[in-house]
């Protein structure tokens, strides 16, 4: 069974090539321009129309010369560069020479683009938008790229009043705006303004989003507002203890030295004593110091008048006299001794190396 197989696959094999010869054999014979025919077919199919007369000379200029290959390289990087300057002086005019249209379009027909514009962005492209509504094509892309959010409905009203008061001023040729913008404006001031639909109006409330330094400043803010109710919390706690420690205190009536007896032996303890405590034993031990220091000062006025000595012996003058204000605000320095950053002392007084006062020790003499 098996060599049956193999001789069938012997006999398949021997078709194959013999197929491929025949095949060969009826085929029409090779053109001897193949390059030529080929691209002239191509030139063909593209719509050109190319006789058997003119096609020599069709390919002839159709094929780059080599010869002027860097000429045609210089003409392509000077295209390029012309491109890159009109861009380059395209974005400096826009960013700099900024036009200020007026606006002209109210809040209901800016929905109406913006709808169109979500629903079928492959009709109402920008270009389509600026043919169809009172608008530049430049207007119509930030309109749609930054879509404007009203507040209120007040401020809907303002802003339908300022695109009426522009239009006004365009029918009165008051608006400073090119004279083709004008005329293409012109075309839409006598259509009708869908009136405001007061339910499409959604006032957007959602907050914004934090950035992440927004987000560190919000969470020590949080912090210091968490320190601050729990130090308020630890003061009321404080005070609601100290005004039940009160009410506990009986009302019977104590003498003052009692009184302070209790109040020491509380602080000796190392209880809580409150500052009114705090103040009465302060109050007694000055009481004290005071009684203490006038008994003192009798005993000693006493002695003093016993011990009196009844004549003058001996008194010496103080010929000393200290002039605080007699002093030079500056000096002259010797060259020999002149000495860049240095100090110069004069008496009590010194100065720098300009000879200019800089301060005074009172008393110094050495």
């Amino acid at each position: 069974m098996f060599n049956i197989k193999l001789r069938g696959l012997y006999y398949i094999c021997n078709k194959i090539p013999i197929r491929t010869l025949r095949s060969r054999t009826k085929r029409s014979d090779h053109n001897p321009n193949p390059g030529l025919e080929n691209r002239l077919r191509v030139f063909r199919k593209e719509g050109i129309g190319i006789n058997n007369e003119n096609a020599e000379e069709f390919v002839e200029q159709s094929d780059s010369n080599f010869y002027d290959v860097g000429q045609a390289y210089n003409q392509h990087l000077n295209e390029t560069l012309i491109g890159k300057h009109e861009l380059r002086h395209q974005i400096v005019k826009e960013k700099y020479f900024k036009e200020n249209m007026p606006n002209l379009l109210t809040w209901s027909e800016k929905e109406q683009i913006r709808h169109l514009a979500s629903t079928q962005p492959d009709e109402w492209t920008p270009k389509r938008i600026a043919e169809s509504f009172p608008i530049t094509e430049s207007v119509a892309k930030k309109l749609l790229k930054y879509p404007w959010k009203p507040a209120t409905e007040q401020r809907i009203a303002r802003h339908d009043a300022s695109a009426m008061r522009n239009w006004r001023e365009l029918k009165e040729g008051t608006l400073d705006i090119p004279e083709d913008l004008r005329k293409h404006f012109l075309k839409f001031s006598e259509r009708t303004i869908p009136p405001l639909n007061k339910k499409s109006l959604k006032v957007d409330l959602s907050s914004k989003k934090m950035g992440e330094f927004e987000q560190i400043i919000q969470k020590c803010a949080m912090k210091e507002e968490e320190k601050e109710k729990y130090r308020e919390t630890r003061t009321e706690d404080q005070t609601i203890k100290e005004n039940k420690n009160v009410s506990k205190k009986d009302n019977k009536m104590v003498t003052l030295d009692e009184l302070t007896r209790k109040i020491k032996d509380r602080l000796e303890q190392g209880d809580n004593v409150n500052l009114n405590d705090h103040i009465i034993v302060d109050s007694i031990n000055t009481l004290k110091t005071e009684s203490s220091t006038k008994e003192t000062n009798s005993t000693e006025i006493e002695l003093t008048n016993e011990n009196r000595e009844t004549s003058l012996t001996n008194f010496k003058e103080n010929n000393e006299e200290v002039l605080i204000d007699n002093y030079p605000e500056r000096i002259r320095i010797p060259k020999k001794a002149y000495k860049r950053g240095a100090t110069y002392k004069v008496n009590d007084c010194f100065y720098d190396d300009d000879g200019r006062f800089l301060y005074r020790v009172i008393g110094m003499t050495s």
